[in-house]
């Protein structure tokens, strides 16, 4: 069957150290990628006969977001790069769990010849689209005996995923705590999997901390649509204070995003918690 093959639009490309109130903008341009991706998606559903996927607006929501991240994951993670990679590369050990992992645009960090003591990951990815994509990903980076993908959600891992309270030795959440429905929940579920003494590595979006200024009411009316756009994302979640309060921390290291201020719509929390 013929598959669509649309004109992409042009890469974005925004410094993680821009400052001023251009920056405000980013978030509409975001947006306007993602609504190609909308009549992208359509267009390809059509082509290829997916007539059922209109059937479900989940099912739509979810082939429309895979398509959309797999053409600007790797442009956010490039832009991210710099905040990540120290973050995420020789830090994670022994078995780790990797919470909302989308593509997979972040595993080559976990190369084994820069993180030799990693014995196991799961990736936890509800969105079966990019289930592909993970796996691929995973066996690039020469992990395909260590990665597991699991298909459900953070909140279904003892239940479904079966993981057992203790087990795990590093937790990893880039970007995804800010798409997950009940948040607050998942991070209380997910501290009891965590060992005495195990790392949580956190590089979230947050709510910004300029409230009271023109960004946190730009921020607020831009998550109006936000969510609805882009996977569930929502960018006014303090991912921050609900992580500090979720359980006993020996030693926390969290600090903002490289330059951002009163101009950034989507801040970041980023850094580490070790569990006593």
């Amino acid at each position: 069957m013929t598959q669509s093959k649309p004109n992409k639009p042009a890469p974005l490309k925004v410094s993680t150290a821009e400052k001023g109130p251009f920056n405000l903008l980013r978030p509409i341009q975001i947006l306007a990628i993602s609504l190609y991706f909308m009549f992208d998606t359509i267009l390809h559903l059509l082509l290829t006969f997916q007539i059922s996927t209109f059937l479900s607006i989940s099912a739509f929501q979810s082939a429309w977001f895979a398509r959309f991240w797999a053409f600007f994951g790797p442009l956010s993670a490039e832009n991210a790069a710099p905040a990540v990679m120290p973050l995420l590369q020789n830090h994670a050990r022994g078995v780790c769990l990797d919470i909302g992992p989308g593509s997979g645009q972040w595993l080559y960090l976990f190369q084994r010849a820069n993180n030799p003591d990693i014995t196991k990951i799961y990736g936890v990815e509800p969105n079966v689209g990019l289930h592909p994509a993970l796996r691929e990903s995973a066996r690039k980076a020469g992990l395909e005996n260590v990665y597991e993908v699991i298909g459900c959600g953070a909140e279904e891992l003892q239940t479904k995923g079966g993981l057992q309270p203790g087990s795990i030795d590093t937790i990893i959440t880039v970007q995804c705590l800010c798409s997950i429905p009940t948040p607050q929940k998942i991070i209380k579920e997910l501290y009891p999997l965590l060992k005495s003494g195990g790392q949580w590595l956190v590089f979230e979006h947050i709510k910004t901390k300029y409230q009271g200024s023109f960004v946190g009411y730009w921020q607020k009316a831009i998550n109006i649509v936000w969510p609805h756009m882009l996977g569930g994302c929502n960018t006014t979640r303090p991912t921050d204070e609900w992580l500090l309060k979720t359980g006993d921390w020996k030693k926390v290291n969290l600090y903002p995003g490289a330059g951002e201020g009163p101009y950034d719509t989507m801040p970041h929390v980023i850094g580490t918690l070790t569990k006593k």
